[in-house]
């Protein structure tokens, strides 16, 4: 009996040391596993030509792991950059979100009235639209069909509160430079109709 002891003891403090190595190594695991990191965040919804101001972003603690190298994290600041398409409110910043000033063409945020039944009710800031020109009959002349003006254009804000007794709202859209002069030539007869792109 006494020869037996030994060997009992040995094996109960190679299980005590197997089973304490599994433990720690689970502990480490999980500890990295759930490691995170400060990442940018839009704090506002940014439309594509957009240079990005401080005040537009913020850090977020993110646990991203093998995607992190797709975003911008706490120590490649997007402030100054510009952004190359829609940033949604609270969305990561991705480094394919953002460029310099020469790889994109300047745009422009663009003022337009229209009637509340011409835009879809619940469409939201940052959403990709079209804008299409609709002409209205006067007299007995002949209506033409409705005509494309722009597409993959941006929303930048939608005001209804101060429309006109609830029949008209006001909105902004992110337009490139050159396409300026077409949508406010749109405006001058006939009506805008704002339609929700769709991918």
């Amino acid at each position: 009996m006494k020869t037996k002891a030994p060997a009992v003891q040995m094996r109960i403090v190679v299980a005590a040391s197997l089973l304490a190595a599994a433990l720690i190594s689970s502990i480490v695991i999980t500890k990295i596993g759930n490691t995170s990191q400060e990442f940018w965040v839009a704090s506002r919804s940014i439309s594509p030509g957009e240079v990005i101001a401080a005040a537009d972003v913020s850090k977020s603690s993110v646990s991203l792991k093998s995607s992190s190298a797709l975003y911008l994290s706490r120590t490649l600041s997007p402030v100054g950059m510009i952004a190359v398409r829609s940033i949604g409110q609270a969305e990561l910043i991705a480094q394919s979100a953002i460029g310099v000033g020469g790889e994109i063409t300047s745009s422009e945020i663009v003022p337009l009235h229209l009637s509340i039944s011409d835009i879809p009710g619940d469409i939201s800031v940052g959403e990709e639209v079209a804008i299409y020109w609709v002409p209205e009959a006067m007299g007995s002349q002949v209506i033409g069909d409705p005509q494309l003006v722009l597409r993959g254009i941006f929303l930048r804000s939608v005001d209804r509160k101060n429309s006109n007794f609830g029949n008209d709202v006001a909105i902004t859209v992110s337009v490139d430079s050159s396409e300026v002069i077409s949508l406010l030539s749109a405006t001058s007869s006939g009506r805008l109709v704002i339609v929700r792109a769709r991918g």
